[in-house]
């Protein structure tokens, strides 16, 4: 047993015991290692989903969508993409923008 899985057994077990450990320094570098691991398995979808979940500004759509004002306008129109008013300006769902290529490529 490793020492992540030994803490992650003792955190989950409230009446686990105090135990003193001798570690060496390969163990440790072993236990930030696998910390780490753990954390980006954690984190990487909800990395995702804030990433798809990003305001684009409408240059932003153009760009990548190779469109111009009118066509943002059409997809707007159509309900494929829907304008959300950040101040003054309006910006557009990456998701959305996502979409649309997804359907151009099928």
């Amino acid at each position: 047993m490793n020492l992540y899985t030994l803490l992650q057994a003792t955190l989950s077990d409230p009446n686990s015991p105090n135990i003193v450990l001798n570690v060496t320094l390969a163990d440790l570098h072993q236990l930030v290692v696998d910390t780490i691991d753990a954390t980006r398995e954690r984190l990487l979808p909800i990395l995702m989903k804030a990433e798809e979940d990003r305001l684009l500004t409408k240059k932003e759509v153009y760009a990548q969508l190779g469109i111009g004002e009118t066509s943002v306008w059409n997809f707007t129109k159509r309900g494929k993409l829907t304008p959300v008013k950040v101040n003054n300006s309006v910006r557009y769902r990456q998701s959305e923008v996502s979409d649309i290529l997804n359907s151009k490529n099928d």
